[in-house]
């Protein structure tokens, strides 16, 4: 179909999604095993993307790292972090969802996403790389 840019959105921090602290009764924080293999996976990911263009005459390749900060979900039902079961109408629900990565075990909140796709669109090279999404679709 002749597409030539491609943006790669990496894996955050899975360790730390609020339902893997609440199933590792052991992990005091994040899940280090978990975070381990995704930081091998996005490194894996971005040898691959700075090889394909030579390849693949005339395409772009960049590569979009996770947000970083990501632990309580604001939607808690019960497990440390309220991470167990998903958001219910027993749950308690925080103030400031804003403050939130999480809404619940598992999904972003939409100030989540909002943050990753400002980031996506014109972050820096230390959350896009080669490029941001604007600048891709401006090559």
């Amino acid at each position: 179909m002749d597409a030539r840019k491609f943006a790669v959105l990496g894996v955050s921090k899975a360790g730390c999604i609020p339902f893997e602290i609440g199933t590792h009764i052991c992990a005091q924080d994040c899940v280090e095993s978990l975070n381990n293999l995704v930081k091998l996976l996005s490194s894996k990911v971005k040898s691959l993307l700075e090889d394909l263009p030579s390849s693949l005459t005339g395409s772009v390749f960049i590569y979009i790292d996770g947000i970083e900060n990501i632990d309580y979900a604001c939607c808690e039902v019960i497990g440390r972090h309220g991470g167990l079961i998903p958001c219910t109408e027993m749950s308690r629900v925080c103030s400031d969802r804003t403050k939130y990565l999480f809404w619940d075990p598992f999904h972003p909140t939409e100030s989540a996403i909002l943050i990753a796709t400002k980031y996506m669109l014109d972050g820096g090279p230390e959350y896009v790389s080669p490029v941001n999404i604007n600048q891709l679709t401006n090559s």
